[in-house]
């Protein structure tokens, strides 16, 4: 589509993701026949515009606006599911802080690819409905119908616990909630200035919380990304535990109080081979799936199932809801330890995982690159590689770059064939 990515629209504030762009969706929004509009955002400096941008347009079309300030995207899908309102996050999720983006959400849940189309016809008629102007109001205590579900399911702990919240959308409630599980709790990545929202930190930048974790001799690390939707944990020795782990330990207990729904999961092809091994020995089917929580929340639903995710630690649990929550599924793991009487570590060491790299590879044109040419020299190298290794190569959803994942039975297997990858589309981009 012309606007809409695969998690709605990102851009540069003021360059490709204009004033005019928010302006002409916000009218747009009147198509979905809902009057309220709950707006929040996460904590980059380019919020305030577009979020006021978005406001004022909604205003305009005779829609009411509930303008929540900042909090996390499952946050401000959940108040967008109890009031019955479209939802608006202002988000370029793990990002850093030059992108923005705006996800639409409706009455709890994502849009579908119709519903997105239908959209950007609207926005491309730019035709206005005369109507009285919608009411406004600031309601930022709105967050504690948010932090009142999530309270639910808070285990009392005495694990030493870190996390990070990336300086993005959890700051506050992340550690609000953290402290009333345990006593012993460190915290980083929670003073957003509204330049550092990702930087060297977060589910995408482990170090900083593995470092902190192996020096306050932690039981474990929790890192959320910059709007909250996904998780990932280091073990006390600060080494990471990916999304793919996370769903074998959610699997496995739910099997074991009969609470997986017809005994599969939803994995994606970004999966490593050594879970599915694991999951596989433990009688669970697996179900996978393309890239993206869209996908994998569609395949949820579809086949009535309880669990799925990415390996990125995206992941969906249906007893909340059809959308990733990044505190949500780390407080359901940490109930799981304390309940089983286990460490992180017994459950990992279940699993030998394939050794894999990702990495992305800037280009000028990502379409292009990906043609035919490619394709070929593609799939040469995996009927090459068969059995013993995993290739994935696909164009950033978000980024001008081209994202190579290998997963292999040996280290030099992945360096041979990434380095194999990566000239070919040098090679293609010149």
């Amino acid at each position: 589509m012309k606007y809409f990515g695969t998690d709605g629209i990102r851009g540069i504030p003021n360059e490709t993701l204009t004033l005019e762009l928010a302006l002409s969706l916000s009218r747009a929004l009147k198509i979905l026949n809902t009057k309220h509009v709950v707006i929040g955002t996460d904590t980059r400096i380019s919020k305030d515009m577009l979020a006021f941008q978005m406001i004022a347009g909604c205003l305009s079309q005779g829609m009411d606006v509930e303008y929540v300030g900042v909090i996390s995207t499952p946050g401000l899908i959940y108040l967008s599911k109890i009031r019955d309102a479209i939802g608006v996050i202002i988000t370029a999720s793990h990002n850093p802080y030059q992108d923005n983006g705006i996800k639409v959400i409706y009455q709890g849940r994502k849009l579908t690819l119709e519903e997105e189309e239908k959209l950007e016809q609207a926005m491309e008629r730019k035709s206005l409905v005369q109507s009285p102007m919608g009411k406004f109001i600031n309601n930022p205590m709105a967050i504690r119908d948010y932090h009142l579900m999530l309270s639910k399911s808070i285990f009392p702990t005495n694990l030493k616990i870190a996390i990070d919240c990336a300086n993005g959308a959890t700051y506050k409630t992340a550690p609000l909630l953290f402290r009333l599980m345990t006593p012993y709790l460190e915290i980083m990545g929670n003073y957003p200035t509204g330049t550092n929202i990702n930087e060297a930190c977060g589910s995408t930048h482990l170090k900083a919380l593995s470092d902190l974790v192996v020096e306050k001799h932690c039981d474990l690390g929790i890192a959320f990304d910059g709007d909250g939707d996904r998780v990932q944990f280091v073990n006390k020795y600060g080494e990471a535990i990916s999304g793919d782990h996370l769903i074998y330990i959610l699997a496995c207990y739910l099997k074991e109080k009969n609470r997986l729904k017809n005994n599969a999961v939803v994995l994606t092809i970004m999966s490593n081979p050594g879970i599915i091994a694991g999951l596989q020995k433990e009688g669970i089917r697996v179900i996978e799936v393309p890239v993206g929580d869209r996908y994998v929340a569609e395949a949820i639903k579809e086949q009535d199932l309880s669990l799925g995710g990415e390996n990125s630690g995206h992941i969906i649990y249906s007893k909340n809801s059809l959308i990733g929550d990044g505190i949500f599924i780390a407080m359901q793991v940490i109930a799981i330890l304390e309940e089983t009487h286990t460490t992180i570590e017994d459950w990992v060491e279940k699993i030998s995982l394939y050794p894999n790299r990702l990495e992305n590879v800037v280009v000028q044109n990502k379409n292009a690159v990906m043609g035919e040419p490619l394709q070929q020299e593609l799939s040469k190298l995996k009927e090459e590689a068969k059995e013993d290794c995993k290739i994935i190569v696909r164009p950033s959803g978000t980024e001008d770059c081209i994202r190579i994942s290998i997963m292999a039975k040996t280290k030099e297997l992945v360096a041979s064939y990434m380095e194999k990858i990566k000239s070919l589309i040098s090679f293609l981009d010149a």
